[in-house]
């Protein structure tokens, strides 16, 4: 399995053979919105927890 990903990609400067960056990599836009969308979910639910025990104490 090659998992040769890379985030950006790059070109060489015409100017002076530095590589400069051209755009992003799209293939890891599924993976970041998941996991964004994990943490929110995750998030939620621990404010509803922990709310309920905190006015629960009271």
């Amino acid at each position: 399995m090659d998992l040769d990903i890379e985030l950006f990609r790059y070109s060489r400067s015409i100017y002076g053979g530095d590589e400069t960056i051209i755009g992003a990599n799209w293939d890891l836009l599924g993976f970041f919105v998941a996991a964004s969308m994990t943490f929110i979910v995750l998030h939620i639910i621990c404010k509803i927890v922990f709310s309920k025990r905190i006015a629960g104490s009271h």
